[in-house]
């Protein structure tokens, strides 16, 4: 870290504390989805994997706070950017859960796109091995979601259809349309650039996400 600038090491270690905060924010998303799927009596595996989510999500944002003061942040309380559970205008509460576990599954799935588009210029030995955890980590929260919309009834799945393209502009909204810079030099310490969230999430949309909703029986609409 040496070789960064004074300004430069602030960018990231303010970055850190953003991703701190998103971390946290996913941990009080991921335990609306898991309130979500007792209600809707998902597979007990299903459960088992979105209780296990709580948990790391928590640790994600340790994880992120910690990086970021050893970028000199200098720390203090972090704060979610949100605790109410998403609700989507027009949708009853049962299907505003089923549209919470959908949109919950997708951005994990590009969370998971990201973490890979990263890994290849992390520089320190450290910042590589939290990225294969992490990694790890996301494919198990992404299962969470398209476990559970495999499950769906004929009835649920026409509900989902015409929304898909509602969540995909929402998702790309959360990816695509942050606060990030094209700080490119900083990627390697951890900092997703813009033009790097854009391109993990159109091949994660393109490869991964509408695929997946055909497969489904959900992508005429994606």
């Amino acid at each position: 870290m040496e070789e960064l600038g004074e300004a430069e090491r602030a960018l990231v270690a303010n970055y850190w504390w953003q991703r701190a905060q998103g971390e946290l924010t996913s941990w009080h998303g991921f335990q609306h989805v898991l309130a979500d799927l007792h209600v809707e009596q998902a597979a007990s595996a299903v459960i088992e994997l979105a209780e296990r989510a709580v948990q790391d999500e928590y640790q994600h944002a340790e994880w992120c706070r910690d990086w970021a003061v050893r970028f000199g942040h200098p720390g203090g309380e972090l704060v979610p950017r949100g605790q109410r559970p998403i609700a989507f205008r027009g949708a009853t509460e049962a299907q505003n859960r089923l549209l919470r576990i959908g949109l919950c599954c997708m951005n994990e799935t590009v969370g998971c796109v990201v973490l890979r588009h990263v890994r290849p210029v992390l520089v320190l030995p450290e910042l590589r091995e939290l990225n294969r955890q992490h990694m790890a980590d996301e494919l198990q929260h992404s299962r969470v979601g398209w476990a559970h919309l495999a499950t769906l009834s004929a009835e649920q799945r026409a509900f989902l259809r015409p929304w898909v393209s509602v969540l995909l502009r929402l998702v790309r909204q959360s990816w695509c349309e942050g606060s990030e810079g094209e700080h490119e030099a900083l990627v390697p310490y951890g900092y997703f650039s813009l033009r790097l969230l854009r391109a993990a999430h159109d091949e994660a949309v393109e490869s991964l996400i509408v695929p997946g909703f055909s497969h489904l029986g959900l992508g005429k609409a994606a």
